[in-house]
């Protein structure tokens, strides 16, 4: 590791779901820029909203009029995959330029590295989680959540944290969601466009994900978790955090990249 790495700690409140994705890509693509080493993004949703990977098309993946009607926000990511739904979760990002000693060069081990301080933090919360290191697709992955990836953080084989990577260049982004409860399924499972049932997705949903309030039958408080995940991340990259801000070129950028993010 690199002898006092010194790198960001952005603690977001909550955003929409365009100025959220906005922040994200202002970080990946201005990361040489940002006066650290890297930036470590931890941020929440308001209103809830669908986020869909970067080819998707709204239409052909959401019932647009329950969106509106029940005020579900929708956006895009930078990265590929499936519908997300954002809400009663905590996510994070992980911006850097490349090469860099905390992104092992090898995708497989980067992910496993990266995902190491999810583990040791929600497991500081008695989850008892763990990196799932292989996979099979499954026939039908109507929602991305329920895609399993060897990527995965699980608890006996149910998802629990889905992260996803973009690298250009010199440029590295990983970002993911860490699920909290269930509270919203049936709303979540009203705004998407399905090939089985509502009953019949939510019961696969349901055995093959799981939630930090249903591993540990507790209630999880978010900020609480999210401050055990930052000094794990710390610990595990060997790395200094510094609480800060947005630099004001981050800002303007941002602000510029709201619309492409905006989709309602």
């Amino acid at each position: 590791m690199k002898k006092n790495a010194k790198w960001r700690l952005l603690f977001s409140k909550p955003e929409n779901g365009a100025e959220n994705m906005a922040v994200d890509e202002a970080l990946f693509t201005l990361g040489e820029k940002s006066g650290y080493d890297g930036t470590l993004r931890i941020y929440f949703w308001e209103p809830a909203c669908i986020s869909l990977g970067y080819f998707q098309e709204k239409d052909k993946t959401l019932n647009l009029p329950e969106c509106e009607a029940r005020g579900i926000d929708i956006t895009k990511r930078i990265t590929g995959g499936g519908a997300i739904y954002h809400h009663a979760e905590i996510t994070y990002s992980i911006t850097t330029t490349l090469p860099s000693p905390v992104v092992p060069a090898n995708v497989d081990e980067s992910y496993r590295f990266l995902e190491e301080f999810i583990i040791k933090g929600i497991n500081k919360f008695g989850a008892g989680v763990s990196y799932r290191g292989n996979a099979k697709p499954m026939a039908k992955d109507f929602y991305c959540f329920v895609r399993p990836s060897k990527y995965d953080v699980v608890k006996e084989g149910k998802k629990i944290v889905g992260s996803a990577q973009r690298r250009s260049k010199n440029l590295f982004l990983q970002h993911g969601s860490i699920l909290l409860n269930l509270d919203e399924i049936d709303t979540m499972f009203s705004v998407l466009k399905l090939d089985c049932g509502i009953e019949q997705a939510k019961k696969e949903f349901k055995e093959n994900v799981t939630t930090l309030e249903e591993i540990t039958g507790k209630t999880p408080e978010k900020y609480e978790v999210a401050r055990a995940l930052a000094g794990e991340f710390e610990k595990t990259c060997e790395i200094t955090l510094v609480e800060d801000k947005l630099t004001p070129a981050e800002k303007e950028l941002s602000g510029t990249l709201v619309k492409k993010y905006t989709l309602t």
